[in-house]
């Protein structure tokens, strides 16, 4: 008994290690394969962390299931890891300059789902942003 009782905990804590983590956060730097992410905590103020892009990661865009409130996969992220880099900078420097003119509830970078295993991005689920709008 005492036998199944610890390989038991061994393969619960083994399942947990290894399970991927999902958060929202705000990407204020993206420079190669380190990202920095505000990572959001309900009405607590953000927790800045760095995160490691892993080699396999997809860039998607999001989309906001209604019926689960979670932002799902959708279709990849046109231009990739580069075009999101380009995407963060710009954001970044918006958000100096709103700060630097004393403006407040712009954001704080660009909004994603993050899906994580360990320290390492194993996928980005960019919400909004990007796209123009059309002219009517």
């Amino acid at each position: 008994m005492r036998k199944f009782v610890a390989a038991s905990l061994v393969l619960v804590l083994s399942v947990t290690f290894a399970e991927a983590e999902v958060f929202v956060g705000f990407l204020t730097k993206f420079e190669g394969t380190k990202m920095t992410v505000k990572k959001s905590k309900g009405t607590e103020p953000p927790e800045e962390i760095t995160l490691i892009l892993a080699d396999n990661a997809r860039i998607v865009r999001g989309k906001v299931n209604n019926a689960t409130m979670k932002i799902e996969a959708g279709e990849a992220f046109e231009g990739g890891k580069e075009a999101l880099a380009k995407q963060v900078r710009e954001t970044a420097e918006r958000v100096r300059k709103w700060t630097e003119e004393g403006k407040k509830g712009f954001g704080l970078g660009v909004f994603a789902s993050i899906v994580t295993e360990g320290n390492k991005v194993t996928e980005i689920r960019i919400t909004g942003g990007g796209k123009k709008k059309q002219d009517k």
